[in-house]
């Protein structure tokens, strides 16, 4: 199996801004965030979906899930709610993700989605990243 980007960031071949990692997962800012603070937690073994990694990984997952909602609340105190999502179609390798936002999913994505469209590139540069990264990594 090729190398997905996540694993290309893990192993460092390409940046990306890595806020947590373990021996079983990473947690990743996106390029492309619902909200600031947009994080991807990721297992290190590269597996397509969700559903078929092991019990153990699964849980683990979903524990890292709950401390970075954690972070993101400490560091962003006015998201309403931070939500979860598992779509599994951008990358083939599993990933949760956790973000914040003020109002209904409904409409946070349609905001994103209308960002996206008049973005340029639609993805948010290193430099923004690393900023959102460090705030993340202090809390």
């Amino acid at each position: 199996m090729q190398d997905s980007i996540f694993t290309k960031i893990r192993k460092g071949q390409i940046p990306g801004e890595i806020i947590y990692q373990d021996d079983v997962c990473f947690v990743l800012l996106t390029i492309q965030p619902f909200t600031e603070g947009h994080m991807l937690v990721i297992p290190n073994e590269q597996i397509d979906s969700l559903w078929d990694v092991d019990d153990q990984t699964y849980q683990h997952l979903f524990d890292v899930s709950k401390q970075m909602q954690t972070r993101l609340s400490d560091t962003y105190p006015d998201y309403k709610r931070i939500g979860l999502l598992v779509e599994g179609f951008g990358v083939p390798h599993a990933h949760i993700h956790v973000f914040g936002f003020h109002e209904a999913l409904e409409e946070t994505l349609e905001k994103h989605t209308a960002w996206k469209e008049s973005a340029e590139g639609s993805a948010v540069s290193g430099d923004v990243l690393r900023v959102v990264a460090e705030k993340l990594r202090v809390a």
